[in-house]
């Protein structure tokens, strides 16, 4: 049962009238008091959507700037709110992305973290606490030469910080690690990943650290490293174990997960005998 609160509490006079918002539930009468909610906050460019698909569909020609997504969207695993951030975030790295659950929990957060939201709201809302996480996801917008304001105005700073970088011929990979590129076998390398603006080597227990993004990889390294996801590609030769009822794979003592985006291409491209 989702419960209103109106409030009547003071909130900062942020200009979100030009913001446009999507909204993903498989619940018809909590999206119309979510859209109230959102008009009392000056935010009146709303799509909504029940499904996976049709949320998919919706982002594509709405283009919003905000995405407030159900985890549970009525059909389990097959349809819910993760797979379509990771859909979202296959495109967009920075939209800020809202979940909304009737109950929150650990494992919930462990099933969305990857997907990098900007935050969980109940769904027994109020008009404050539905503008205070709004306000905050906009605030802490990632901006690629620096901040933007609640707003989403640009803030001058000193954008990011010179990268590692990478050389590689035919078999080695060069890493630059001080002044020196120490040379890694491609063979050693289990997988690559995606953290923090930067792509990681996994070698054994160290991770080496580079400025190439994972698509030049990629391209680069395909069909000997497999994407398996947004932020992980594979070395096929490390994977140990492939698990598609439950989306992940087994690489050495690591689980990693199939994205939705990935699942049907990595799975084709391997050799599942049955």
């Amino acid at each position: 049962m989702c419960r209103l609160e109106l409030s009547l509490t003071i909130m900062p006079k942020q200009n979100y009238s030009t913001k446009k918002v999507l909204v993903v539930e498989d619940n018809l009468g909590f999206i119309n008091l979510l859209t109230i909610l959102l008009h009392e906050i000056d935010i009146h460019l709303i799509e909504s959507a029940t499904d996976l698909r049709s949320g998919l569909e919706a982002f594509r020609k709405f283009q919003p700037d905000l995405c407030l997504l159900d985890i549970n969207l009525g059909n389990g695993l097959k349809d819910n709110g993760v797979l379509l951030a990771e859909e979202i975030r296959s495109t967009n790295e920075s939209i800020p992305i809202i979940f909304l659950t009737a109950n929150y929990t650990d494992d919930y957060y462990m099933l969305c973290r990857h997907v990098r939201p900007s935050g969980f709201m109940n769904k027994e809302l109020s008009r404050s606490k539905l503008f205070h996480t709004i306000d905050m996801a906009f605030l802490n917008i990632p901006q690629q030469n620096g901040q933007v304001n609640g707003n989403g105005e640009a803030i001058n700073g000193s954008g990011p910080e010179e990268s590692p970088q990478l050389h590689y011929d035919s078999k080695n990979f060069f890493f630059k690690i001080g002044d020196q590129y120490k040379g890694i076998e491609k063979d050693k390398i289990a997988y690559f990943y995606s953290k923090d603006k930067l792509t990681y080597a996994k070698v054994g227990k160290r991770n080496y650290p580079t400025s190439v993004q994972l698509k030049s990889l990629e391209e680069k390294l395909f069909p000997h490293f497999q994407r398996v996801h947004k932020s992980f590609l594979v070395n096929i030769d490390y994977i140990a174990s492939i698990n598609p009822k439950e989306d992940k794979i087994e690489v050495g003592a690591e689980t990693i997960p199939i994205g939705y985006a990935y699942r049907k291409s990595f799975l084709q491209g391997v050799n599942l005998l049955k």
